[in-house]
């Protein structure tokens, strides 16, 4: 269901393993702000949260701390690790927070 609603409604986000191009993989992703409650530590309402989906991650792999995503053109560091969501020990959707 993630992928068909990423498909018809999410933007094309490219995600990278570092500061640089080589390497980076454009996936669909939602894009959303962060809500008051999600506000701890470092994150601010000025991050974001990315979703995508695993489906698109085969070759890539799984975003990581030190790893970025550009988002409207512009790089914002991945925050922490990654939040993995599972359904029946599934890997269904993967959340970051980026900064910047």
């Amino acid at each position: 269901m993630l992928d068909r609603q990423l498909a018809d409604h999410g933007q094309t986000v490219k995600l990278r393993k570092g500061n640089t191009a080589a390497g980076e993989v454009a996936v669909k992703a939602f894009v959303r702000g962060i809500t008051a409650d999600e506000i701890v530590g470092t994150i601010t309402q000025s991050d974001k949260k990315v979703t995508v989906s695993p489906t698109d991650l085969a070759i890539f792999g799984m975003p990581a701390a030190g790893g970025s995503v550009v988002v409207d053109d512009k790089p914002r560091a991945i925050v922490g690790s990654p939040e993995i969501l599972k359904m029946d020990d599934v890997i269904v959707r993967i959340n970051v927070v980026v900064k910047g």
